[in-house]
């Protein structure tokens, strides 16, 4: 039975239409959305759809418009052999590509200032082309109304199911880059730096995080104002050792986890380890560590590996609760009474179970 669950998810998701770029003018300008790579630029568009390796941090910038009609937990592309349609279309309304790292910090330090010294760099994970991690994070940001400078680490995953052991050696590959990136960023001035990494990108970013304690990089460090892991695809032994070697935590530091994640299934059966950080079952394994721990397995949507962008009711419930952003704000006082929703804490690892809602808006 296990194996057919995993051919079926393998099946599904092979055949799902993949995410592409699509360019047009929108009667409102798109969000700027900065984009550090180390996926190679195709040399007749211009732009880091490749899934080859490159040896730099490529730069650019994409400025995305989300349709004016658009609804919580989807992202929409143009269909194919159709141009986009900004009313219905995630869209590009502009790019640059910077190739001096110069250009790119001027352009950057400029949002910056304007933002008050925030960004959010999203990383994201296994089996991602760019146009899928670029318009997700456009999603996300318009979904949680995120402030800041928006930055999208996009690292060179296959795009493809059967990639999986390219997409682990290349997070791996991508360490470097990721760092140079985030030093940018804090060259430019950035003085908070909100992390959230989906998936195999938990893994990478954990392992830039304890390459630069080694390294004894304090000063980029030091600008890191958050970490958030969603479904993380990293063995938990491997996750206590990264967090050993760092002298201090992000914080808040929050994990969201659902053990209906069939994604993570599948890579626990590929790695030959079930348990992974993003499914995890006990929160007592992670007594010692400094983190918040959210269950989201109620909201399950598709493979239930992406169900803070997908679900429509977790994003409202996170949206419009004040108890909610407490705790990810580092309020780990966890008062049960005002949602749905259990609470335990072991030492110093506290989890929540969110459990739907039928009716958020009061009436």
């Amino acid at each position: 039975m296990r194996r057919i669950l995993i051919v079926c998810v393998m099946f599904l998701a092979a055949c799902a239409p993949r995410g592409e770029l699509g360019f047009a003018q929108a009667p409102e300008p798109g969000r700027p959305i900065f984009v550090g790579t180390t996926r190679n630029f195709d040399p007749v568009t211009g732009d880091p759809t490749g899934t080859d390796r490159s040896p730099g941090l490529g730069l650019a910038r994409y400025d995305v418009a989300v349709p004016p009609g658009h609804q919580p937990g989807q992202i929409s592309y143009a269909k194919p052999n159709q141009p986009p349609d900004p009313a219905r279309d995630f869209v590009v309304t502009g790019r640059a590509r910077y190739p001096e790292a110069k250009a790119f910090r001027t352009d950057l330090a400029q949002e910056i200032a304007r933002n008050g010294g925030e960004a959010v760099v999203f990383v994201h994970g296994y089996n991602t082309n760019f146009a899928e991690g670029l318009y997700r994070l456009a999603q996300l940001g318009a979904d949680f109304d995120l402030p800041g400078v928006l930055v999208h680490y996009a690292w060179p995953s296959r795009a493809q199911v059967m990639g999986y052991p390219y997409d682990r050696d290349s997070a791996l590959f991508a360490r470097d880059g990721f760092q140079e990136l985030l030093e940018e960023l804090r060259r430019a001035g950035a003085q908070r730096i909100l992390l959230v990494s989906h998936s195999m990108g938990g893994a990478l970013t954990m392992e830039t995080l304890r390459q630069m304690a080694i390294s004894a990089d304090s000063e980029t460090l030091s600008r890191i104002s958050g970490l958030i892991l969603i479904s993380p695809d990293l063995d938990v032994d491997v996750f206590r050792a990264q967090v050993a070697r760092m002298p201090k935590l992000p914080e808040p530091f929050v994990i969201f986890t659902s053990q209906k994640d069939k994604a993570l299934r599948l890579s626990g059966w590929i790695s030959g380890e079930p348990a992974r950080l993003g499914n995890l079952q006990d929160v007592s394994e992670l007594a010692d560590i400094r983190v918040t721990v959210i269950d989201t397995g109620a909201f399950s949507t598709r493979e239930g590996h992406f169900n803070v962008g997908n679900s429509p009711a977790l994003i409202a419930m996170l949206n419009r609760s004040g108890q909610v952003a407490a705790v990810l704000e580092g309020d780990r006082t966890g008062q049960p009474g005002l949602l749905p929703m259990a609470v335990l804490t072991v030492q110093n690892a506290t989890q929540i179970v969110l459990k739907p809602v039928v009716n958020l808006g009061g009436g």
